[in-house]
């Protein structure tokens, strides 16, 4: 259950850094992508960076709280969903005009 979470979590955070990564410091960019892209642990990325740990942590939690501000102002990741959500609808119904259309002729 909690693997999953956080897997989810990636997930939404991956998707809140495509939107407002332009807001992130180069470090917090670069935590991020190694974070979700490479799906290193902090330990790792202080290691690739060559900062402690905790100078990781810390940077990782400001990256993400940005990420969560911009969304609950600017809600781009909430829209993007919904509209994903109405097009897979509205696909779904076409399918079906389509197949019923299709089966009249037959």
């Amino acid at each position: 259950m909690k693997l999953k979470m956080q897997q989810e979590n990636k997930v939404y955070l991956s998707l809140l850094y495509d939107f407002y990564k332009d807001f992130l410091t180069e470090r917090q960019k670069k935590i991020i992508e190694l974070y979700v892209n490479e799906d290193l642990t902090l330990g790792e990325i202080s290691k690739e960076l060559g900062i402690s740990r905790q100078g990781v942590f810390d940077a990782f939690r400001k990256a993400e709280i940005t990420l969560k501000r911009y969304e609950t102002k600017l809600k781009l990741a909430d829209k993007y969903y919904k509209n994903r959500s109405i097009i897979e609808e509205v696909l779904q119904k076409l399918r079906r005009i389509y197949e019923h259309s299709c089966n009249e002729r037959k």
